[in-house]
Order: structure tokens, then sequence, then C-alpha cells
């Protein structure tokens, strides 16, 4: 019997990496599939043809891609999860004031993801739908910094600190230093760190623990000097107290 469910969660496992493969790959066959996850193309074509079978993943003349059941489950989230609700309409103002990239960013088994995200003035797509590295952005980071040193161990050992960049940190040792210079300041930077060409600012949303983190990322060439430094944090910080009595209000 034990075996049996260790089997299960592993072939559990392999869907939902294959849905994620496809969402990185904006659809694929079956060879590209099994390629890109290093996996049997028998054990990626058994998978995708089951998918498909459920309504979960489309098959276009052998391109596989995520079906309109998402839709419907993306839709109940964000009616159900009081984060959605707290820092939506804060996450739209802020893009509007900063011209930028605002959103949400929370963690979740050592990876960040996006809860909210909206883009002012430009198109740009960030990979809002994928998940991140921690230690690459600013919201990342800024979360990170209200983490036990235990737990930061556990994701550092878990997911390792790749070069994104030239500008990545990639030490231990280097990271603990960045962290402690956020907690002295309570504001996370991103210079460069996740991609090229892009910064970022985030503070962390603390709200019965660490709830994630409101951030701003744009261009280099905008956001820079005081602009980047000092008046963006003051602006996130006004979003933070904003999200934070939300939250408080939810209870």
């Amino acid at each position: 019997m034990q075996g049996s469910n260790t089997a299960m969660v592993g072939a559990t496992e392999t869907s939902f990496d294959i849905l994620q493969a496809l969402r990185e790959l904006g659809g694929a066959g079956v060879t590209e599939t099994a390629e890109h996850l290093d996996i049997p193309k028998s054990t990626a074509h058994k998978h995708l043809h089951t998918l498909a079978q459920l309504g979960y993943v489309t098959n276009e003349d052998g391109t596989y891609d995520l079906g309109l059941l998402f839709v419907g489950l993306g839709q109940y989230v964000q009616a159900n999860s009081a984060l959605v609700q707290a820092t939506g309409p804060v996450v739209e103002r802020l893009a509007e004031t900063t011209e930028a990239v605002a959103g949400f960013f929370v963690e979740r088994g050592g990876r960040g993801f996006e809860v909210n995200q909206v883009t002012a003035g430009t198109s740009r797509d960030l990979d809002g739908g994928l998940s991140k590295y921690l230690h690459s952005t600013a919201p990342g980071k800024a979360i990170l910094a209200k983490l036990p040193d235990e737990r930061v161990d556990e994701i550092v050992d878990q997911h390792g600190l790749p070069a994104l960049t030239p500008h990545t940190i990639t030490t231990r040792s280097a990271l603990e230093d960045e962290l402690a210079r956020i907690r002295d300041r309570g504001i996370a930077f991103d210079r460069e760190e996740n991609r090229v060409g892009m910064r970022g600012v985030a503070i962390p949303v603390v709200h019965d623990g660490i709830r994630g983190a409101m951030y701003v990322v744009g261009p280099q060439r905008r956001l820079t000097g005081k602009w980047f430094n000092e008046n963006i944090p003051g602006i996130i910080i006004s979003s933070v107290k904003t999200v934070e009595q939300r939250l408080r209000e939810q209870d």
C-alpha cells in the first residue's frame, strides 16, 4: 500500500511538471515536453493524453497547451483569495502612480509566485505566471529577510543560488549580507539581478507573519537616482500599510 501511495504522488508531480512545462514553452509536442523535463517520451505522452481527456490541456495536431478549465479555476481562486482581495486595488493604484509594473508576491515551497501583477504604460511580459527564484528578485529577497535563518537555509539547499544575470547573488555569505541590509532598511532592491536591464523595489507585507511583498519593477533607464532609491520605496510603503490594514479588517 505504501508503494502504491508513493507511486501515485510521483505521478501527480509529473503531471504538474508537465503543465508547468506547457506554460513555459507556450505549448509543445510530446517530444519537446519530454526533452524539456528530461523524462521518457512514453511518460510524457501518457500524462498529456490523460490531461487532454480530462480537459486540462488541449491537443491541436499534436501540440498540447493548457486548456480553458484553468480559466475557471483561476477565477475561483481569485474570487476566494483574501490576499487577492486585499492587494488587487492597491496594486492597481501602485502601478498607476509609478507608471511601472507593480505586484504582490508570495513564497510557496521556496519559490516566488505572483498573486497580483498590473502593468502600467507597457505590455512587457514579465513572466508573471511562472515561479521565480527568491534570491534574484526584490520581493523574493524582501520575503527571505523576514524568514528564520533555518528556513532560508532550507530554501537555498533546495533551490540553490543560480546566476540569472552577471549581477545575481550566488553565494550564501553575499546573500546573508544582502538580507542584513534589507532588515536594517526594510526595503529590498533588485539591480538587474533577475533580468538584465530591469530593476525592482519591494517591501514585505507582515500580518500574522510574513504574507508576501509589494513591489515595483521596470527598466533601469526609468528606475534610477532618487526616484528609484527614495521615491518609489516611499510610495510602496504607503501601499503596504494599506494592504496590512485591509488584512486586519478581514480578520
